[in-house]
């Protein structure tokens, strides 16, 4: 860093400490911008409460969802992307009835009905999954983008105003004293 550079960053920190400790007057910001920030905040907020109620919402269990998740993260390291689905209770359901309906045999009615009861509840789970796909494209994905980029930029562009405010406010006071040292 050069040594203007060093100084201005002197300066802006030099500024902060006089507006918190010494009641320096800080430049007001618009009423409307302070509303801007404030349903920034809110929107930020809310996308990180959707993203993770709506991961509950399809994945209800929590121990399994911390199990996939683990699972997926150690996926990644090793440089395979697959995904495995959360197993649904549905599918799980379905296939012991399917099992156990095909060991009582084909001549027995419970059997029979332990089969077809099994394969409707392996219909219900595959429905389960592809309203899970279709969220997460259609919902979660979309969400996941506009807190990692668009969300991060606008916080990134709030910090980078508020250094530039914090410079302005220097220079500002050092012009009002150079301007009464000149008039005495």
């Amino acid at each position: 860093m050069s040594l203007a550079g060093l100084k201005k960053q002197f300066n802006k920190a030099n500024q902060y400490v006089s507006e918190k400790i010494g009641g320096a007057e800080p430049t007001r910001l618009d009423e409307d911008f302070k509303e801007m920030e404030r349903k920034t905040d809110v929107t930020a907020e809310l996308i990180e409460n959707l993203i993770n109620r709506t991961k509950e919402y399809l994945q209800p269990n929590p121990a399994t969802r911390a199990k996939m998740n683990a699972f997926n993260s150690y996926a990644k390291m090793r440089g395979q992307a697959k995904q495995h689905p959360y197993p649904q209770s549905e599918g799980l359901l379905g296939d012991t009835m399917v099992k156990y309906g095909g060991d009582l045999g084909p001549e027995s009615l419970f059997g029979q009905s332990l089969i077809e009861a099994g394969e409707a509840m392996r219909q219900m789970a595959e429905v389960k999954y592809a309203l899970e796909d279709q969220v997460r494209q259609a919902f979660l994905d979309p969400l996941h983008l506009l807190q990692t980029k668009d969300i991060k930029d606008l916080l990134f562009h709030r910090k980078k105003l508020e250094g530039r405010r914090l410079d302005f406010d220097c220079k500002k006071r050092k012009h009002v004293k150079g301007v009464f040292a000149f008039l005495d």
